[in-house]
């Protein structure tokens, strides 16, 4: 990363990119995916990598950056395209809140993702969540820092819709391609867990992406559900992907539909934004790098619920009175 972002070359490519997705996590990705696809220098590097074979990395990161001086056109191809970890141990987070906020009443839910992606984390409920990993490439680890009843029950799941400007198709080789190019080559327990998801979505229920942004989207993806169950609207880290206009209204309509609908909100987001509005952030509270856990319940505030990490390892709720 340190190298590629004092290369000339990719940062010339990084300047002819939409500012919402100029950083360098786009160039590898787009390195990735030529790995991917069978490039004769990248293939075996990233091979290397994600078996942990590595034994000279600076040397690696040099042939790396002779491509992208080289063939700098086999980047500037996929710059078009959007980082899109689609991250499944954020569901280790969701299934927590979700199951508290369910026990008040509520049996069922309709599912609404902002930012979906590929639409992995519409399926909060169909991994398991362990303190340590095991031999299920589906497992999610977690560390509740916090007291967290993992046997609760999830609600069953009337209609599950996500909405993305961009979204992505797990039935689709060059969308699958894209999703594991997004993610580092080296940590194999990831990749081999978005093998086994690929593997296991035809079994699972059925999802709606709709494309589009939730300002245009929102209110088709609501009618999708059942009036009698609770809509759940979650997001993970994308609201860093809007501009500060879109930030600020997005905030304001789930406000609005929580305090006048059957509407709950579960949104983690860096506490860090400066124009998202939160509850007050302390340095010792934000524990530097945390993701806040922001709750809306129907007829009520944005409370902050407590912490977690960015990919959902830790989770430390401090539930308000």
């Amino acid at each position: 990363m340190t190298a590629l972002e004092s290369d000339l070359v990719a940062q010339d490519l990084l300047a002819g990119v939409r500012v919402e997705q100029r950083n360098p996590m786009l160039v590898l990705a787009s390195l990735h995916l030529a790995a991917l696809r069978g490039h004769p220098v990248l293939a075996p590097i990233y091979s290397d990598a994600r078996r942990g074979l590595i034994t000279d990395p600076e040397g690696a990161a040099r042939r790396v950056l002779d491509v992208v001086n080289t063939e700098p056109e086999l980047v500037r191809a996929e710059l078009h395209r959007s980082t899109q970890t689609n991250e499944p141990g954020r569901s280790a987070i969701f299934q927590a809140v979700i199951a508290l906020i369910t026990q008040r009443g509520h049996s069922s839910i309709n599912l609404i993702d902002v930012g979906t992606s590929a639409g992995i984390n519409l399926y909060f409920d169909r991994f398991p969540v362990r303190a340590e990993d095991d031999d299920n490439p589906l497992t999610l680890v977690c560390r509740d820092e916090t007291p967290v009843d993992r046997t609760l029950p999830l609600p069953d799941v009337f209609a599950r819709v996500g909405i993305d400007p961009s979204p992505l198709d797990l039935a689709v080789e060059d969308d699958r391609l894209w999703l594991q190019a997004c993610l580092w080559p080296e940590e194999p327990r990831r990749l081999a867990r978005l093998d086994a998801i690929i593997v296991q979505r035809s079994s699972w229920p059925e999802t709606a992406v709709l494309r589009g942004t939730v300002a245009e989207r929102l209110g088709d993806a609501i009618a999708l559900g059942d009036s009698s169950s609770l809509t759940m609207v979650i997001n993970s880290y994308v609201a860093a992907y809007f501009s500060e206009d879109d930030q600020r209204a997005y905030f304001e309509d789930m406000v609005e539909r929580c305090r006048n609908d059957n509407v709950a909100w579960i949104s983690l987001e860096s506490p860090f934004m400066v124009n998202w509005p939160t509850s007050s952030i302390s340095s010792e509270s934000a524990r530097k790098g945390a993701t806040q856990v922001l709750v809306t319940l129907p007829g009520e505030s944005p409370r902050q619920w407590g912490w977690c990490h960015h990919h959902g390892l830790w989770l430390e709720l401090e539930l308000p009175d």
